[in-house]
């Protein structure tokens, strides 16, 4: 994905919160997902660590209290750079972090990496819509529920 300011994001924001959407990619295929009308070309991008670091330099982040990394079109945790772009944010500010997750495909040693990261403050929230594999996929197609139990 593209991101050019011509304006130095530093002097652009002092604000609560901003959702960002970092990955139009997704493991699962869920019935009447916005992710069905794009055009091949809009799936599967990201946001990588260097365009991220220039959207939001550390003069920035210290004026943004949280980030909420939610898809709309894809999921946060499956952008190439995602534990990368949480590690810079962690290190260099004290942003909050907000995480919404189908929480698929992802083993116990990224969660532990991705947990030793995140602060009392920072949230991360698994979007079910069942009470195990056969539930939850009836929404969630090709979700995979021991993962997300881990």
């Amino acid at each position: 994905m593209d991101l050019q300011a011509t304006t130095p994001t530093s002097t652009l924001f002092n604000t609560e919160t901003i959702h960002i959407e970092l990955s139009s990619k997704c493991t699962l295929k869920c019935p009447r997902c916005p992710r069905t009308e794009l055009k091949p070309e809009q799936l599967n991008r990201d946001i990588s660590l260097e365009e991220f670091k220039t959207a939001f330099d550390p003069a920035t982040l210290e004026k943004i209290d949280k980030f909420v990394f939610c898809g709309d079109v894809g999921d946060p945790i499956y952008a190439k750079d995602f534990l990368a772009i949480i590690s810079y944010i962690k290190d260099v500010s004290k942003t909050d972090v907000s995480i919404v997750t189908n929480g698929s495909y992802k083993d116990q040693a990224w969660w532990e990496e991705l947990g030793s990261m995140l602060g009392r403050h920072d949230r991360v929230t698994f979007s079910l819509d069942g009470w195990d594999q056969n539930s939850n996929e009836k929404y969630r197609v090709n979700s995979n529920w021991d993962s997300i139990l881990l």
